[in-house]
């Protein structure tokens, strides 16, 4: 997918919707016909990873409920620079070069097919009854995005995996969680790290899924830095758990995370977070009780060494995130809320309700 024939890019300049585009709508108008005679009540869409916007809602005719972590990002954030910039290449060659129009050609084709993608997009939005998002980050985010503001439906972490460990001992490291890929911003943490100069604690990050050209550069960084960087890829929850229990803090510096549920996951298990003061994590961490929320790499730095050098402050506020997500931020009041929003899109598109609807996920 997204491998775009030639035809397609000339099509494109017309405003023209690509393959993929037409496959999807195919599918899902196929996924709709058998949806609309099965006697739902409800569709729970989701997106996936190549539309933030799923297609199928356009096509059933019952309440159609979609949970949105966030628009398409790439289209709205710079990744590091924004998807609309002029490329760089062409400023690189003359006017009067094949070169030039090659490149001006490619640029056109992309910029088009993405104007195209963005439009279908946001019909996909205005055909759902119900926008559920993960935040209020996420809400705004969709208003910039679309003109249209979600219900926040908060997520939740599981506490029957995610938990303290009786044998708990801190070790001197500091763990990441997250993807390397440019958005989650290890290197804020190997930065950060470098400034301590005394007693420096290793960083494992935990990693799912790797960009090689940025796992490179993080690498190279942490050497340069002498950071020891250990990447600890695709582990058992078993071990996650043990190394977010054991850890001096967890690190947290993704740009723009809509939510994220690695901190809920370290507080969870005892451990409080540093994280970077934007997005998601502004509501999920209680800034000086749950862990700390800083502007700078600086003040990173700053709050590990304060957990390094006051292992019962650590602790106390280890015990106050536990029971913060013991609260507020269980699965179980995760799944509460998703089956209240659920149920209101089914009372709100049908004369009568039905006690136990049927959810078609």
């Amino acid at each position: 997918m997204h491998r775009i024939p030639i035809k397609d890019r000339v099509k494109s300049v017309l405003f023209e919707k690509d393959v993929n585009i037409r496959e999807m709508e195919i599918h899902c108008q196929q996924c709709a016909h058998e949806i609309n005679n099965g006697g739902f009540d409800v569709l729970f869409a989701n997106s996936c990873f190549f539309y933030a916007a799923p297609f199928i809602s356009r096509f059933v005719n019952i309440p159609r409920v979609l949970y949105l972590g966030e628009p398409y990002r790439f289209f709205f954030e710079a990744h590091p620079y924004s998807f609309w910039e002029a490329p760089e290449i062409l400023g690189q060659h003359t006017i009067l070069t094949k070169k030039y129009w090659w490149e001006w050609l490619k640029d056109i084709w992309k910029t088009r097919a993405a104007r195209v993608q963005l439009h279908e997009e946001r019909i996909n939005i205005e055909s759902v009854d119900t926008l559920l998002v993960n935040s209020y980050f996420s809400s705004d985010s969709c208003a910039r995005a679309y003109n249209r503001m979600g219900e926040v439906c908060y997520l939740g972490v599981d506490t029957s995996t995610f938990k303290p460990l009786p044998d708990r001992q801190t070790g001197n490291y500091v763990i990441g969680l997250g993807s390397l890929l440019f958005h989650k911003n290890a290197e804020i943490a190997i930065r950060a790290i470098a400034q301590i100069e005394e007693n420096r604690p290793r960083l494992v990050w935990v990693s799912n899924y790797k960009n090689d050209n940025y796992y490179n550069y993080v690498l190279a960084l942490a050497q340069s830095l002498h950071v020891d960087l250990q990447v600890r890829e695709m582990i058992s929850d078993r071990e996650l758990v043990r190394l977010l229990n054991n850890a001096i803090c967890l690190v947290y510096a993704s740009k723009l995370e809509p939510f994220g549920l690695a901190p809920l996951e370290a507080n969870a298990c005892m451990t409080p977070v540093v994280g970077l003061n934007q997005a998601g994590i502004r509501e999920t961490i209680l800034d000086g009780e749950t862990g700390f929320l800083c502007l700078t790499e600086e003040e990173i730095a700053d709050k590990i060494m304060y957990f390094i050098n006051n292992p019962t402050e650590r602790d106390r506020m280890g015990q106050t995130a536990y029971e913060n997500v013991k609260l507020n931020w269980t699965l179980e009041d995760a799944t509460l809320r998703l089956e209240k929003a659920l149920l209101r899109a089914v009372r709100s598109g049908s004369k009568s309700s039905t006690p136990t609807p049927t959810v078609l996920c």
